[in-house]
């Protein structure tokens, strides 16, 4: 009895997302991790006239990537598809990287604070509107940014919870949430 060779094993690196083209995304050997970057372009590329270009990104959204001081490594499929997810008169702020339950976006928009990850598996959408928050805390030795819909305390949960690494931009995310919100008390401890 002969035994068929087993199928050959993919080692780690750059490979197209399985979901979007117009990404790559680590394979880690065993997983796709959450990381992903534009797709290089190739050096001679065939048209294709079926394909039509990628859509361009909102002039609000595509202002508030070119405020982002951090990098959106990894949230960059987020990025694009952020207006899908955005109310009809509702306006995107700033935004900037964050982690949840994978790496994506946090976006702070005329109406909302909204967080989008898409991963291969799942997805998570958190959000608070403005009329709901009572406070936001930015904390600088965990990186967490907590937003709540009861005063903050001890014993309170917060409503939202993202990990924004980049100091500068979860100022810049603070910053437009209190002048697009009357309500919310805003700190950074």
């Amino acid at each position: 009895m002969t035994r068929s060779p087993m199928a050959p094993v993919r080692s780690p690196g750059w490979f197209t997302d399985p979901l979007d083209e117009r990404l790559i995304r680590y394979w880690d050997g065993r997983y796709w991790t959450f990381h992903t970057a534009d797709r290089p372009k190739a050096a001679a590329p065939k048209p294709e006239p079926a394909e039509a270009p990628p859509p361009a990104l909102r002039p609000d959204i595509a202002q508030a990537v070119s405020r982002v001081s951090g990098l959106l490594v990894g949230s960059r499929k987020e990025v694009n598809l952020l207006a899908a997810f955005l109310r009809p008169e509702e306006r995107v702020l700033a935004l900037t990287g964050a982690q949840g339950e994978g790496f994506g976006v946090l976006a702070c928009t005329t109406q909302r604070l909204l967080f989008l990850f898409v991963g291969i598996v799942r997805k998570q959408v958190l959000e608070v509107d403005w009329n709901q928050a009572k406070a936001a805390v930015y904390n600088r030795s965990t990186k967490f940014l907590a937003v709540y819909t009861t005063r903050p305390s001890k014993r309170a949960i917060p409503a939202m919870a993202v990990r924004v690494n980049n100091v500068s931009d979860a100022h810049a995310i603070v910053n437009a949430a209190e002048a697009a919100s009357a309500a919310p008390r805003l700190d950074i401890v």
